[in-house]
């Protein structure tokens, strides 16, 4: 018999690393073996978007356990299934009111695209194969999903990914374009229109972006005409345009869905995290009216399938979710808590390191530069975001920070995206942390 310790035994994301243990969570915060204390700053994965200890949702799990835990979709629906989808077709913007299911974000985008190729297929334009998305954005960790992802995680397996092209993302603080000073002119947006002419129009299937960035940007928000802009140009090419909204979907901006804050409404949404409030894994796709018409008519159905599509009990989590949504003003709480959290984080603009502090809801982003006045970075080798991150979490806030965010190595973030059931109470002690955190970091940085 093999034998080991119990650190080595469990595989994590940093080998290296010694990870706090959990032992129980509830609301906004974390409780390690130890009994400290965490505030969960990033809602686990964006996902925990109701907090942690939901009674009520481990009871509609157990509930639908007992009477139907599992059926396989290839042989049988399910009443909780048919139920969701149902509901989610009266929420969902505009015509999308189709759904299917699968287990988690990168499923959701396999799936899309998958019936992205179909819809074109079965229209008699099967070399529609190509699909454009964004440098900094970040759709998921499978294959296909990395092919369509701009950010460095794609680079270990860049050999095994389809050769998908890219357009700059909508990023005002570091813009490169021309006559872009102040005010976007929408030239991120003609990236793609001028992508799908160089590719060939008929051989692009879709365009895939995250309505509100958060991957590759700390909190990437376009300008009110960007997406009406990026519609426009899908419609003028037979392009269908792909929502990624697993991280931004059900409330953490505010409306149920991110994209409702634009004049846009895409084809499909692809959605996971918030749906289940991280209690069960689940995501899936919405789509509209003209894509389920041309589907129907394929011959041998949807040759696509996952294990737990349709699974009961995620499909009873989910309902519960949205019950839980609608009662307790979830969405309000977001849109209130969230400009509140905003303008605390903005008073943090008195240290001269955070360059640029942006928001969308229950979204903060905050990037941290050597010189404020020409947006200088901090040199990669001094791993800034790895030090507050540190710093913030031995002082109990457990916080999202990345590098690269200038030119790919240099350029360091925090970001915050809390529960949504987060009160201004607790935004005064999440920024109370920060403070201390950035006053700490800095007396580091004079060393």
């Amino acid at each position: 018999m093999a034998t080991t310790s119990s650190r080595n035994a469990l595989l994590h994301q940093d080998p290296n690393y010694s990870f706090p243990v959990l032992e129980r969570g509830e609301g906004i915060y974390l409780y390690d073996e130890g009994g400290k204390r965490y505030i969960d700053g990033t809602a686990g994965a964006g996902n925990v978007t109701l907090g942690h200890g939901r009674r009520r949702i481990a009871a509609a799990m157990a509930e639908q356990a007992e009477s139907l835990g599992y059926c396989f979709s290839a042989h049988f629906s399910n009443r909780a299934a048919i139920e969701l989808a149902e509901r989610l077709a009266v929420l969902a913007p505009g015509a999308l009111n189709h759904a299917y299911f699968v287990s988690g974000g990168s499923e959701g985008i396999e799936t899309a695209l998958k019936l992205a190729f179909l819809y074109h297929l079965q229209r008699g334009n099967g070399q529609k194969q190509i699909v454009i998305s964004r440098w900094r954005g970040y759709h998921g960790a499978t294959l296909g999903a990395l092919a369509v992802t701009g950010t460095t995680a794609r680079n270990p397996f860049a050999n095994w990914l389809l050769p998908f092209p890219h357009i700059a993302p909508c990023y005002p603080y570091r813009c490169s374009f021309v006559g872009c000073e102040g005010k976007c002119n929408l030239s991120c947006a003609n990236e793609l229109e001028k992508a799908i002419l160089q590719t060939g129009p008929e051989n692009v299937a879709a365009f895939v972006a995250e309505p509100v960035v958060l991957g590759g940007i700390a909190i990437g928000v376009p300008p009110p005409d960007y997406f009406p802009r990026i519609r426009e140009i899908c419609d003028k090419y037979d392009v269908l345009f792909i929502a990624d909204e697993v991280i931004t979907g059900f409330g953490r901006t505010g409306k149920l869905f991110a994209i409702e804050h634009w004049d846009a409404v895409p084809d499909m949404i692809v959605f996971a995290k918030g749906i289940s409030s991280g209690y069960i894994p689940l995501g899936g796709v919405l789509f509209q009216d003209e894509i389920r018409q041309v589907l129907n008519s394929a011959d041998g159905g949807l040759p696509h399938v996952f294990t737990s599509v349709n699974h009961p009990v995620a499909m009873k989590v989910a309902s519960t979710v949205l019950d839980i949504i609608e009662e307790e003003g979830i969405l309000e709480n977001a849109r209130d808590v969230g400009d509140y959290l905003l303008k605390r984080a903005l008073e943090l603009r008195k240290y001269p390191m955070v360059g640029d502090i942006r928001g969308k809801g229950l979204m903060l982003g905050m990037e941290l530069v050597r010189d404020r006045e020409t947006k200088q970075p901090f040199e990669a080798s001094l791993g800034v975001h790895k030090r507050i991150r540190r710093i913030l979490l031995e002082k109990g806030l457990s916080a999202g920070a990345s590098g690269g965010t200038a030119d790919w190595k240099s350029g360091d973030d925090l970001r915050l995206h809390p529960p949504l059931v987060i009160t201004r109470e607790q935004v005064d002690e999440v920024i109370a942390i920060v403070d201390e955190g950035l006053a700490e970091l800095e007396s580091e940085l004079s060393e």
